[in-house]
């Protein structure tokens, strides 16, 4: 059988890709809300459990990217969303019961590192099926796809948050399986990278010995605890400093989504043709104005202008670090690598929540905009890494075409 272009494939995983996302941004940016308001957690506690969930995100980033060279990247993906589907169900029987702390944060646990073997073998996919060049914006779309999950999950999750959080990740569980059935169904296997078995910590780990990766991934580590202010900390500042309820959370998020939707095509444009770590420096800029912005706002118009700022840092910013990931990756370790520079965003996204509820919980009682003011210094000094990045790069690792350069 032949098998069907990489135009229709990738059509069939963006499908997929926005299914998942919608039914996870159903439940799971509530989840800091859950634990603050409904079982009264201190915020510098709950960043700590959200922290550890990270941590676990991270877990699996490594594991996915490894294991996607050995096994073939759909296999490993599929595994991700049965694994997702599975623990999401039993963190909403948690919920439902009133179970311990202990067993709502281990049931979390399991779904963030389980889920998050899907998105370094998503990733190594795109990598098999699209030139260099082209990555930034297979990516960019792929990102499109979330986004436009994220424009209507969170609306929909805010709207049920006020009634059963249960029923939440219930149905979010409900619509990772459908993702699987989706998934299993439209996209087309892909090899594996090497003729090898299983997990190997060892050689994973082992990617640091690359100096010029490991530089990229330490500021990737950056980069995650900048951007990870979007979701948990964002949540709490919008409602206890920013005057929102939970319906109007629900609505900033989906004015995030809804703008990534109709912004990312012309941040592809715009990335094509570019030096990739230019693209990525400015749209660090983007982040550097939105956060300080989002920080001194209150009422929704003023935190949604704030985060119209910052998402256009998003669009340019999600595609170029991911393509640069898989350019300087080799094609033979692709996976391990994109597992490792996974492993890396995560780890900066652990600590993004708990670094910004001990801000929260310390900084924001006496000035609400300190820590937004310090993540958009965060954001600056990563614009700057970036321009040295760019430095030692090759003109294919920067996703040029042979005869463009439009971003000096």
């Amino acid at each position: 059988m032949t098998p069907p272009p990489a135009r229709t494939s990738l059509r069939a995983l963006l499908l997929c890709q926005a299914v998942l996302v919608g039914g996870l941004t159903l439940s799971f940016p509530f989840m800091t809300l859950y634990l603050h308001q409904e079982r009264g957690l201190p915020m510098g506690f709950v960043g700590l459990v959200i922290s550890a969930s990270l941590l676990a995100t991270a877990a699996g980033q490594g594991v996915g990217g490894e294991l996607s060279d050995s096994w073939g990247c759909k296999r490993v993906m599929a595994a991700g969303v049965a694994g997702r589907a599975a623990f999401t169900a039993l963190l909403a029987v948690a919920i439902a019961r009133d179970w311990t702390l202990a067993a709502l944060a281990g049931a979390h646990l399991l779904a963030a590192f389980m889920g998050n073997l899907y998105d370094p073998a998503v990733k190594s996919w795109i990598a098999q099926e699209h030139p260099a060049e082209d990555r930034a914006r297979a990516y960019g779309l792929l990102r499109m796809a979330a986004n436009a999950a994220w424009a209507v999950g969170p609306a929909l999750g805010g709207f049920m948050a006020g009634r059963s959080y249960a029923l939440m990740f219930g149905t979010t569980a409900a619509v990772c399986a459908l993702a699987l059935v989706l998934l299993l169904w439209a996209v087309p296997p892909s090899p594996p990278a090497q003729d090898r078995e299983g997990f190997d910590l060892v050689a994973l780990l082992a990617v640091a010995r690359d100096g010029r990766y490991l530089r990229y991934c330490l500021l990737t580590v950056a980069l995650g605890l900048m951007t990870a202010q979007l979701v948990a900390p964002l949540s709490v500042h919008a409602v206890e400093h920013g005057g929102l309820s939970e319906t109007q959370l629900g609505v900033l998020f989906t004015v995030n989504g809804a703008l990534v939707v109709l912004l990312q095509t012309g941040a592809n444009a715009a990335i094509a043709g570019s030096r990739l770590t230019a693209a990525a420096a400015v749209a660090c800029l983007f982040y550097a104005a939105g956060w300080p912005f989002i920080g001194f706002a209150a009422g929704l118009p003023a935190l949604a202008a704030g985060m119209a700022v910052v998402t256009v840092g998003e669009v340019l910013l999600s595609p170029t670090s991911s393509a640069l990931a898989a350019n300087m990756a080799p094609a033979r370790n692709r996976g391990r690598y994109l597992g490792f520079h996974g492993l890396s965003y995560q780890l900066g996204h652990a600590l993004g929540p708990l670094l910004g509820g001990l801000g929260a919980e310390h900084l924001s009682g006496r000035w609400a905009p300190a820590p937004w003011v310090a993540a958009g210094a965060m954001a600056g000094a990563c614009g700057w890494g970036f321009h040295l990045l760019g430095r030692g790069l090759s003109r294919d690792e920067q996703g040029l075409s042979r005869d463009k350069e439009s971003i000096t």
